[in-house]
Order: structure tokens, then sequence, then C-alpha cells
């Protein structure tokens, strides 16, 4: 009896462990999804991982269904080793779903995407409303991103040259911020990495790197920069607003594939990347 006891037990768990790797959403609808498609040489990340001098890191890793992607799962950890936030997120293109499995709360967005396969608005289905609304502009690039709250309207509008986000200026109610980005090196960005510090959009920051990847946002930059300008502050003298500039140092493989790239801000922190 103690055996049949046990083993009954052993099956739950493992009987819960599968069901806890699928989709808690029951939201069903007619969609017609629109695939992006990729340029020769385009290669689909598996894993990036953010790794800061202090000990933290994030990881996000991603698995596929073919050539679309299927899912995310983001872990984050502080200094100490300890996970303070995790979400899965699953892509269901039959529905037109992207369903959220997160430590806060769950949620479902339904998605909408343009003739490109970009997506241009994701809508809260539980409350209806929107939660982010997106525009693309000549290339599918994306141009403005509004993310929406009960409370308010946050606006990014990006600013492309030469195929590459030259800068980009964010405004919220209590906030505004801006990154510009130099490429004097010109490192041709062969595998449609995501250039370091662009804005997230509803999902977090790695997140969003591999949904850029996957072409669900649009365009990613023909080259990567070889300086971030960031950290803005108003010039006690001038009175003009400025930003600090810190170089990135990039590791590229035998084909010219971003492997890994770490910058002068502070903390200071290496990203690396595994393609499938």
């Amino acid at each position: 009896m103690k055996y049949l006891n046990l083993l009954a037990i052993a099956m739950l768990a493992v009987a819960f462990t599968a069901c806890s790797d699928e989709p808690k959403s029951t939201y069903t609808r007619e969609f017609n999804m629109i695939y992006p498609q990729h340029a020769a040489g385009h290669k689909s990340i598996s894993k990036i991982e953010k790794i800061y001098e202090n000990g933290a890191k994030a990881v996000a890793e991603a698995s596929y269904d073919g050539d679309h992607l299927k899912t995310v799962t983001a872990t984050y950890i502080d200094k100490t080793g300890s996970v303070y936030n995790e979400e899965t997120i699953h892509f269901d293109y039959k529905n037109g779903a992207i369903i959220c499995d997160k430590k806060i709360q769950p949620v479902t967005y339904a998605f909408e995407v343009n003739n490109q396969g970009s997506i241009i608005k994701l809508t809260n289905v539980t409350t209806s409303r929107t939660a982010s609304a997106l525009s693309y502009g000549a290339g599918n690039q994306l141009e403005v991103a509004q993310v929406v709250t009960p409370s308010s309207t946050n606006v990014t509008k990006m600013h492309w040259d030469n195929n590459s986000i030259a800068y980009w200026n964010y405004y919220a109610i209590s906030k505004t911020d801006s990154v510009a980005y130099d490429y004097t090196q010109a490192i041709p960005n062969k595998g449609g990495v995501d250039v370091i510090g662009n804005n997230p959009f509803t999902f977090t920051s790695l997140v969003c790197e591999i949904i850029r990847n996957a072409g669900l946002y649009g365009a990613t930059s023909a080259y990567l920069p070889s300086v971030i300008k960031t950290d803005g502050r108003t010039d006690p003298e001038t009175g003009e607003f400025v930003l600090k500039a810190y170089a990135i140092n990039y590791t590229l493989d035998a084909d010219g594939y971003v492997t890994s790239y770490t910058t002068s801000e502070n903390p200071k922190y290496t990203v690396k990347y595994t393609y499938r």
C-alpha cells in the first residue's frame, strides 16, 4: 500500500509538471496569421544571458515550432542568487494570442499584425484594454510605440538612418528619456540581434529582444552600434540636455555573428547569445 501511495504521488508530480508547461488560457478566435520573413543569413536566438559584474543576471530561453517563435522563458536573479522574477510567454498563432504566465500575475494578450507579420496592437483580453499600439515605416521599421496603462500612455519614437536605429525618445507623464547610437565601426548585424539599450514594450527587455529577433516587432538594425549614448542629464552650466557615451565591444564568431558584447556602462555587464 505504501508503494502504491508513493507511486500515485510521483505520477501526480509528473502530471503537474507537464501541465505547468502548457498555456493557461482558453482564449479562442478566428485569426489569420501572417508570419515574418527573414533576410538571408538570419539566425534565431535560442538563449540570451545578461550577466552583471555584481553577480546578478537575467536569462531568456526560446523554443520554436519550425521557424516560428513558440515560447520565451525569462528568469531574473539578483546578486545574492535569489530569483526575483520569472515568466513564460507562449505564442498562439492559431488564435492570435500571447499568453503570459507571470510570477506576479498571468495575462493574455490578443495581437494584430501588419502585412509583414509584425505586431501592431496588443489587447488585454480580460479588460479589453489596448496594452500597446505600434506603427512602422519604410522597410517595416518600428517608428512609434505606445504603451497604454489605465492611468497613462507612454510613447517611444524611434528614428532610423541607413536602416539602423539612430536614436529614440521616450515620453511619459513624469519622465522623458533618450538613447542615441554611433555606428563608426559599421558591424553588419548578421544574426538580427537587438541593439543594446533598445526600449522594451509591454514585455521585459530580454523577451522583447527575442521578439524582435523573430521579426514580430519589425526590422532590426542593419548594423551594430559601436557606441551607446544614454544617462541623459541637463548640463548645469549650459542648460543643455546631454547624453553620456559608452563604448560597446563585440565578440564575433568565425562567420561574423555576435556571440557576446560588453559595455563601459556602470554597472558593467556582458550579454551572451546562443543561436539555434
